[in-house]
């Protein structure tokens, strides 16, 4: 997963932005001849534009679920019934090696499954309820003992490991953020997860009891002993005997092919790559001066570096609220859900995929050139220019960055004159310049 920051173009001013539309225009008249060089030389209309406020993010495009399916034994290939961009099923066979080039324990296992099959077959049945009432008394015996083990561990440990997270307002030129701090400890259990362990063991403890009963109605049946002990040679002749093979391990599309028949391969080469495209997402980072502006559900556009021309449209569905700390910056993981796009439309996995998070919707905002904005131990400001030429300080706070415009909150309307500052003078007091 690629590390991301917010696309800050100028300093701490810039934001990402997405223009609609500008309502009005404007345009450089130059000043008396008169003017020194400290003097202004230009001015220009306050103007007016339809700005959404979005953060910036890009991230490397994924699949849920995605594999890269290994071989799990040495051998020669014998078949290959796929190939790249066909749609397969959970449970095919994509692959499979010649039987007599493996080992002989994997030949002789297929000749086990075959027995374990029908002795676990005869065993179920002579009582087909038996062997169910055996399976599900199992299970629970196996869940109550897991329940009750959490339970005590919860009771008796003083070292439980949890988590703390403090949220604290931070107020910062008229604006507020939040700052999240966590700390990581052991002590004894919350209260509420006792609680909680003692309601999932009743449970779990009425669950047994009914299992309990349903055996005991058929437990005149096949020894339960046997059952569990037929079940699970089929399980492990079963295991053995799929290491023949490649088998799709979910409902999904072939992305690649490593082998071809007749191809020498070793246990853990890989064999081929599988995902299931309908489920795209990217998984990224967002800055700490930006997190608190995001919500789940907030729509995204993004594009792929790989696809120019192509535009992708999703939410945010997953916000971790515990940040990280990475290279003196404190970040939080951030993933986006893509919408379904056409089956027929190549997507590279792992392709870069620049997003546009929106975090407010459009609305009119005055808008000045860059130039006009100057700074001092009080803050933005520009000089607006009166009916009869003389000048008027107007502070500002700036905001999107569209163009050479940026968007600006404070006592402007479209409609009025700034002064512009020389190049000098930009480079000198400008707070856009790094």
């Amino acid at each position: 997963m690629v590390d991301l920051l917010k696309n800050k173009n100028i300093g701490k001013w810039g934001i990402g932005v997405l223009v609609v539309s500008a309502l009005g225009w404007w345009g450089v008249s130059y000043s008396s001849a008169k003017a020194n060089s400290a003097a202004v030389a230009a001015e220009a209309p306050v103007v007016s534009l339809n700005v959404a406020e979005t953060v910036e993010v890009s991230g490397s495009l994924e699949a849920q679920p995605s594999a890269a399916l290994t071989w799990n034994t040495d051998g020669v290939v014998e078949e290959v019934y796929v190939q790249a961009g066909d749609d397969v099923k959970e449970g095919d066979v994509l692959m499979k090696l010649r039987t007599t080039s493996v080992s002989s324990n994997i030949i002789s296992a297929q000749a086990d499954l075959v027995s374990a099959r029908d002795e676990l077959d005869d065993l179920l049945n002579s009582d087909t309820d038996l062997a169910q009432a055996v399976i599900d008394l199992k299970d629970a015996q196996e869940a109550y003992g897991k329940a009750d083990d959490y339970l005590h561990y919860l009771q008796k440990s003083r070292k439980v490991p949890q988590t703390q997270t403090k949220i604290i307002i931070e107020s910062k030129r008229n604006s507020w953020r939040y700052l999240y701090k966590t700390k990581t400890f052991k002590g004894p259990a919350p209260e509420d997860w006792i609680i909680e362990a003692e309601n999932d063991l009743a449970l779990k403890t009425a669950e047994l009891e009914e299992a309990q009963r349903t055996y005991d109605r058929f437990k005149d049946g096949p020894n339960v002993q046997d059952v569990i002990a037929a079940q699970a040679r089929v399980d492990a002749a079963q295991v053995t005997v799929d290491s023949l093979s490649i088998i799709a391990p979910f409902d999904g599309e072939v992305l690649s092919v490593d082998n071809h028949v007749g191809d020498v391969v070793s246990a853990g080469e890989l064999s081929a790559n599988i995902a299931n495209l309908d489920h795209l997402y990217v998984a990224t980072q967002v800055d700490e001066s930006d997190i608190a502006n995001l919500k789940l559900g907030n729509q995204v556009e993004a594009t792929l570096d790989a696809l120019p021309g192509v535009t992708l449209t999703g939410k945010v569905t997953a916000i971790n609220p515990v940040g990280k700390v990475e290279s003196g910056l404190v970040k939080y993981a951030v993933r986006i859900d893509w919408d379904k796009v056409a089956d027929d439309m190549f997507l590279p996995l792992g392709s870069t995929v620049n997003a546009a998070i929106q975090v407010r919707e459009a609305s009119e905002m005055p808008a000045v050139p860059i130039t006009a904005i100057q700074n001092d131990s009080n803050g933005e400001y520009v000089w607006v220019v009166q009916a009869d030429g003389s000048t008027v300080r107007v502070d500002i706070v700036s905001g999107s960055i569209v163009g050479d415009l940026v968007t600006v909150t404070g006592d402007l309307e479209a409609g009025e004159r700034v002064q512009l500052v020389r190049e000098s003078s930009v480079n000198a007091s400008n707070p856009f310049n790094d």
